[in-house]
This record gives C-alpha cells, sequence and structure tokens, in this order.
C-alpha cells in the first residue's frame, strides 16, 4: 500500500507541476528550502550520463520495471522485516515512477528544487522515495548488526 501511495503521489505531483509550469526551466520561488524548477532529466541517475537514442531511452526505463517488479515481488511473496519491506516498497515505487515517466515522456520529470540549501540536482518524489526506502533497508541492518553484536 505504501508503495501505490507513494507511485500516485509521484505521477501526481509530476503532472500539476507540468500544469503549472509548462516549459522547461520554468520555476516557482516558494517560501522554504524548496523551489519548483521544471527539468526533464534525460539522461540517467543524477544526470550523471546523457542518454543518446531511443535504444538507452528503452533500456533505462526496462532497467527501472525490472527493479521495481522484483522489489514489489519480493515484498509481496517473502516479506522481511517490516522496515525493510517499507524501504523495498518505496525503492519500487520511485523506480515505478521513472520508468513510467521515461515511457510515457521520453525524460524524468523532476521539479522539486532544494538549490537554497545548496543541492545542486532538482528531483522528483521517486527519487525522495528511492533515497528514503533505501535509508530504511540501512538502517534496519545497521539496528539488527547492533543488536546482535550486543
Amino acid at each position: 500500500m505504501l508503495g501505490v501511495l507513494l507511485l500516485a503521489a509521484d505521477q501526481f505531483s509530476k503532472q500539476w507541476v507540468m500544469a503549472r509550469l509548462r516549459t522547461e526551466g520554468a520555476f516557482l520561488v516558494l517560501p522554504g528550502p524548496i523551489d519548483l524548477t521544471l527539468v526533464f532529466n534525460h539522461s540517467n541517475a543524477f544526470g550523471l550520463v546523457p542518454v543518446s537514442g531511443e535504444m538507452t531511452r528503452w533500456s533505462l526505463a526496462a532497467v527501472n520495471l525490472v527493479v521495481a517488479l522484483v522489489l514489489g515481488g519480493v515484498v509481496l511473496w517473502r516479506p522481511p522485516s517490516l522496515p525493510v519491506s517499507a524501504g523495498l516498497a518505496c525503492v519500487a515505487a520511485g523506480a515505478a515512477g521513472n520508468a513510467i515517466d521515461r515511457i510515457r515522456d521520453g525524460s524524468v520529470i523532476d521539479f522539486l528544487d532544494a538549490g537554497k540549501l545548496g543541492f545542486v540536482w532538482v528531483f522528483n518524489i521517486a527519487d525522495v522515495s528511492v533515497d528514503l526506502g533505501v535509508g530504511m533497508i540501512l538502517a534496519d541492518s545497521f539496528l539488527r548488526r547492533r543488536a546482535r553484536a550486543t
């Protein structure tokens, strides 16, 4: 259920921002540390390697979908601890959200701009979901290791 809610929030927020900002580079200054800046990310994670051609675009979408399906399957058929299950659901939702963008639009829609905090990337709810999920999994791992050591 957590993954479904995050995926819905990701897709809704992207469509909302697209309807309001419309063109790449358009921005909306908000009170607080986050502004909205519309960016179409045609590259892979963190914009490190540009995507060149349709084959790369579809390959990235396929990898995202496979990750989402595998992680979703693990949670459904062999659920680990609650924090790990929640973390896997978050990662699966984020992977699926960005895969949907690549399939539908040819790029990932990013809009959360934390430049006021010195953060150089513009990101989206799917990205936050993946980061949150990985954090939950790592925290669970460290806490379990610590409990076994005592």
